[in-house]
């Protein structure tokens, strides 16, 4: 994906002086974080990771400053950024947890160390989360343009069916008794449905520009989870 546009790391830049803002771009990014946290937190209680991954979210609402502090530069994510922000705060976070609970500090089945330059497998744990998060997003946007009629809800069968349970459209038509060629239109119905609301925010976030197709976009973060298509 392309880097943030000169336009949005000058927002970014702002935060200190606009808390609002900070609030608006951590929504943006919450499930991204809660996902990443979750799975970094991989063995711990799960009421345990609830709890931490909310005080992390409510911490970073209240340090307008430090998401302010991202720098453009070759490659640059605020979404890499603003998950190192959140591993630190669930790092400390997770000590008070296990202090308060007189639990040992350390865990040798996880990693508690908080690079300042995340390696490439941290990266990628942060892009996957990212994704994921944006693809769920738009299958839940699509759901509620069904339940208001928006879009047909046939639509949505099929695609959940090619998409998340990889089945071809042939085995779709043979077990809903529709026919190929309505098996493919009401494919590309929904497809279309979510490679918009995909763009819609990619761009929001700053990851692609006004230019990108949706169709580009859509396909990108998709093969990036890969995910049938």
């Amino acid at each position: 994906m392309v880097d943030f546009p000169a336009t949005r790391w000058s927002l970014i830049a702002r935060l200190p002086d606009d808390p609002l803002q900070a609030s608006a771009l951590v929504g943006l990014y919450a499930d991204a974080i809660g996902g990443y946290l979750a799975a970094k937190l991989h063995g711990e209680d799960a009421d345990r990771i609830a709890d931490v991954v909310q005080e992390v979210l409510l911490d970073l609402l209240n340090r307008p400053t430090a998401l302010g502090q991202a720098r453009p530069g070759p490659g640059s994510r605020y979404r890499h950024f603003l998950m190192h922000l959140a591993w630190q705060s669930a790092l400390n976070r997770l000590r008070h947890h296990r202090r308060r609970d007189g639990q040992s500090l350390d865990q040798p089945s996880m990693d508690l160390s908080a690079p300042d330059d995340p390696p490439a497998p941290e990266v990628q744990a942060m892009d996957r989360s990212w994704a994921l998060s944006v693809v769920q997003q738009a299958l839940a946007g699509m759901h509620q343009a069904a339940e208001q009629g928006t879009i047909d809800h046939d639509s949505v069968v099929v695609l959940e069916a090619h998409l998340i349970d990889g089945r071809n459209l042939r085995d779709i038509a043979a077990k809903t008794g529709w026919s190929l060629a309505t098996c493919s239109r009401r494919l590309a119905q929904a497809r279309q449905f979510v490679q918009r609301a995909i763009a819609e925010r990619l761009r929001l976030a700053g990851e692609i520009g006004a230019d990108e197709s949706d169709q580009v976009a859509g396909a990108r973060l998709l093969e990036s989870l890969s995910i049938p298509r």
